[in-house]
Parts: structure tokens; C-alpha cells; sequence
């Protein structure tokens, strides 16, 4: 079955739409690779995140943890400074959450076979945490993800050109 067109109409739709993140905006780190993808027919862009840092603020009622319903003490997708965190935490009004979220990145794909190649060479690139999804619709996800860093370990800097 053919869904190109019913793909081209989703990609139309999502590419128009307002960037509905907290930040607003893509992840310098992950422009030129948002920008690629998008400018090829078979693949478009749902969401990325660079990899961030969080310092969460549980609040005086120790509350759950959920980005939506706390106040973000710290937020940046760039290493910080011990006294960013310190200056950060002074205004805790309670318990703090320290979290660290990797990169992530999910391409929605034309076909099956689309998803299959980017996934290899995804793979192949170090993202083992990577995996395909498809939907009741006929929706094909990527996801793009890399497995942990472990103690110690830091991961570089890449470039999509």
C-alpha cells in the first residue's frame, strides 16, 4: 500500500507547526541534523532534545517529579559549572532532583525500508539504543538514541556535515 501521499500531508502539517517545547526551539546542537533529515522526501523530525541537564525543584509539598508540575531550578543542554547547580539550588523550596536526559531524536518515515536504513546506519554510528515503531496507522517512527555513557564517560560532540 501506498501512503506517500498521506506521508507528504503529515510531513506538510508537522513541519508547519509551532515549536510547542518549553526551550521553543531546536537544540543548537542538533540543527544541521534536524535540517538534513527534514530536507530529505523520506524522513521528517517529531522531536529532539540535544541531551540536557535538569535541576528539578520538588517544591515544599514533595510533590512527584514531573517536568510539567515543578519548578525547573536549572536547565541547560551544554556542561555546567558546580556553582551553576549550588546557585541553582539556593532557590529550592524544598527537595531537589538532579536529572540528566540524553540525546533523543524521533524521525517519522515514509517506509518500513526508510526507517531500516537510517536505523543501520544509526547503529552503526553508536546509537544502539535506537529502535522502529509502526503504528496502527501506518505511522513509521525512528527512534535515535544513544546507549549510556557509563561513570566517567563523556560523549563528543558531532556534526551532521
Amino acid at each position: 500500500m501506498d501512503r506517500s501521499g498521506e506521508f507528504q500531508k503529515w510531513k506538510a502539517q508537522s513541519l508547519s507547526k509551532v515549536d510547542l517545547s518549553r526551550k521553543g526551539s531546536v537544540d543548537e546542537d542538533v540543527v544541521e541534523l534536524v535540517r538534513l533529515l527534514n530536507s530529505r522526501e523520506q524522513f521528517f523530525t517529531t522531536s529532539s532534545c540535544a541531551g540536557r541537564i535538569l535541576l528539578l525543584d520538588r517544591g515544599s509539598d514533595g510533590c512527584e517529579i514531573q517536568k510539567q508540575n515543578c519548578s525547573w531550578l536549572l536547565v541547560t543542554h551544554r556542561l555546567c559549572a558546580k556553582d551553576d547547580v549550588l546557585s541553582a539550588l539556593k532557590k529550592a523550596q524544598g527537595d531537589a532532583v538532579l536529572k540528566f536526559e540524553p540525546f533523543v531524536l524521533h524521525v517519522q518515515c515514509r517506509q518500513l525500508q526508510d526507517a531500516q536504513v537510517l536505523h543501520s546506519v544509526a547503529v552503526d554510528s553508536g546509537f544502539r539504543n535506537s529502535g522502529i515503531t509502526v503504528g496502527k496507522r501506518g505511522k513509521t517512527m525512528l527512534v535515535l538514541q544513544p546507549p549510556p555513557a557509563g561513570p566517567g564517560k563523556r560523549r563528543g560532540r558531532w556534526s551532521a556535515s
